[in-house]
Formats: C-alpha cells, structure tokens, sequence
C-alpha cells in the first residue's frame, strides 16, 4: 500500500535527498521509507496503524561524512550546469537531427540516454528556447540561470524589450517574475484577459507617455458566488431596493470603520519585533490576504511600507500584510505610492534610483 502525502514547509522543503524513517506508533505500527521530492514525499506503510509523521532530526556529522556530503553538493551543482548547457543546445540538436544520425528513435530518447532529461522537460527547452532565439540577452539568462528563470517571459519579451525583461529575470526569482509578469498583462497590456474576472468595462488604456506607471482597474466586475440558502435571504433583505454595489459598499465602509476604531497607535521602537496588537489589526485589513490589488494568496511578510529602518516605527497605517512574491516586487522599488492604501498603488516598470526607499531595498537584498 502506498500513500502520497504533501510534506510542506515542517518535513522536507524542497528536497531532494532520500530518507529513512521508523516511525513508531504505541503498538509498533509500521516502519516506513520515504523519499522527499519537491516537497511531496512517498511512504510505504508494512502494517497498518496510526500515522504520526515526524520531522527528520538533525544529526552532527564527522569529519569524512562532511566530506562525502560536500561532494555530493558540488557535484549536483556541477549536474545542473551542464544541464543548462544541455538544453542551449536542443534547438541545433533538433534542426540537424543529430539524434537520428546518432541512431536514436527520436530526440527524446536521445536526451533521456545521455543527458537524463525527461520528455517534458525536452519539449519545455524546444518551445522556450524557439521564443526566444532571435533574443540573445534571454539566451544568455538561460545560460546563467536555466530554462525556468525565462519561462515566464517567453511569450511577452519581444527583441526591443528583450533586454528589459532579462534585467527582470536576473533580478527575480522565478515565483516573483511570474507574479510581475502577471501583474505586468493586466496593467500595460490591456488586451489580456485577467483569469478569474469577467470584465464589463471597456478595455484599459495604458499610460500615456511620460505618466506614472498605473495599475487600471475596470469601472465593473462580474462575481460570482455560492453561499448557504439562510445566508442568501439575509443579504436579499438587506438589499431591499438597492443594488448589489451599493449594498457592498455600506457593509464595507462598516467594517473599515469598526477597524480605524480598534486601530492601535503607532509604537515608535528599535526592536523590529512587532507588538501583537498592530499585527493583528494589519492581518485583519485583509482577513489574512496579501494586500496588492488584485491578488488573493494567502500573506506570508508584513511589510514596512515606509521601511521600518528608516522611522523604526511599527504604524498600522503603514504595515501591509503580502505574499512573498509581492513583498520582493516591493523591494525591487517596483510599487509606486507605496505610503497610499493599497487601491491607489501602482506598479512601475522601473525603479526610481534616487528614491529615498532605495539605500534600505538595496541593503535588504544584499543581506538575502
């Protein structure tokens, strides 16, 4: 019997080596072997008891493990290199049907036997690496970083941005260039659709020349929702007359008024440790979503808008809950009007160099 089960961040994170459990249960349950990959982990259960999953405990080491163990680092690091020079080279590969002179069935195959890539993989290399041929500084991100780091900007980089997205790929860890270029569409390039929202309105307009870069949002959304018979009436009789919009506009302004009135002073401090009651009243700004327009993950940093190094003061006017990938674009100087609400900022192309901000981002990427 095999059972699949997600790791998370408490197990194994990301890992790639194998492990070896006894977990044992109050009557000797089961022994169990699994291997962590890429956070999921597959365990084989010998007799069947109650699970308890526990994480792996951290051993010291001698002086000849350490050894083996560094070896093992450099030489995985060493793999993926040359797996990146690998893939620079499937396109020639596959135009000169190197493969098939060699005596392969096929390219797959071919890579599979003597690089140890998989088919997917193969075809992701083709159909990034086919996007972006005529753009030599993304070729060289491939080179440096790998196929990953230039996924997202495939379809969107053109040879006169070519150089402004590899700025970006350098810059960004792949989760956060996704998100940006996520956010890039929906506000510079009007004709995409957003997934998730039925739009109304007339398509945006990007900014004219030499206008602030703006994040538009549409006169009208369409949402759809799905909520309990007792609850539906409830809001039906609330509604009475009015419309939707106006009803959910009074139940909102409600609520932002119940928090400015619970809202903590500001905690001028040296400590970074912020006080339990200005936390709180940011998380709950957002019931625990990351605060930029338009996104719905779930927060993971709060963030100083004003930097905390520069006040060293914990306001709730200025402590937004973000995801990480939120919080990063934020530190790339890539949020304007970072001291308005969240409904007013707008992302930039560009970040402004002689920004006060700029010192205090800089130091924070250094120190990452």
């Amino acid at each position: 019997m095999q059972i699949h089960t997600p790791c998370g961040a408490d197990v194994m994170r990301n890992s790639l080596c194998i492990y070896k459990h006894v977990l044992p249960s109050e009557n000797d349950g089961f022994l169990a072997y699994g291997m962590g990959k890429f956070g999921r982990m597959e365990i084989s259960i010998v007799m069947n008891s109650s699970l308890k999953f526990c994480k792996p405990k951290r051993e010291r080491v001698n002086e000849s493990e350490r050894i083996i163990h560094a070896q093992f680092v450099r030489y995985g690091r060493n793999a993926r290199e040359w797996l990146k020079k690998c893939a620079l080279l499937l396109p020639r590969i596959e135009e000169k049907q190197i493969w098939r002179k060699k005596g392969f069935s096929s390219i797959y195959e071919y890579c599979a036997k003597l690089a140890g890539m998989s088919h997917a993989s193969v075809d992701e290399a083709l159909r990034v690496l086919r996007k972006i041929e005529d753009k030599p500084e993304l070729l060289h991100i491939v080179e440096t970083h790998g196929i990953q780091r230039v996924r997202p900007i495939a379809t969107i980089a053109t040879a006169d941005t070519a150089a402004f997205w590899a700025e970006k790929a350098r810059d960004m860890s792949k989760n956060t260039l996704e998100t940006y270029v996520r956010d890039y569409r929906r506000v510079f390039l009007p004709r995409e659709k957003i997934q998730g929202y039925k739009k109304t309105a007339e398509p945006r307009k990007t900014a004219a020349a030499g206008a602030p870069d703006r994040l538009a949002s549409p006169q009208k959304e369409h949402i759809e929702m799905e909520l309990d018979s007792e609850i539906a009436q409830k809001l039906l009789k609330l509604k009475g007359a009015e419309d939707w919009n106006t009803l959910m506009k009074k139940l909102l302004t409600e609520r932002e008024e119940k928090l400015e009135q619970e809202k903590p002073q500001p905690i001028a401090t040296k400590s970074r440790h912020i006080p339990a009651a200005v936390k709180n009243h940011a998380i709950e700004k957002t019931n625990g979503q990351c605060a930029y327009p338009g996104c719905v993950k779930p927060y993971e940093i709060l963030h100083h808008t004003q930097r905390f190094a520069l006040e060293k003061t914990h306001d709730p006017d200025r402590l937004m809950p973000l995801c990480k990938e939120h919080e990063r674009i934020a530190h790339l100087g890539l949020i304007d009007h970072e001291e308005k609400a969240p409904e007013d900022w707008r992302l930039r192309r560009t970040h402004d160099p002689m920004h006060h901000k700029r010192q205090i981002d800089q130091m924070v990427w250094l120190y990452r």
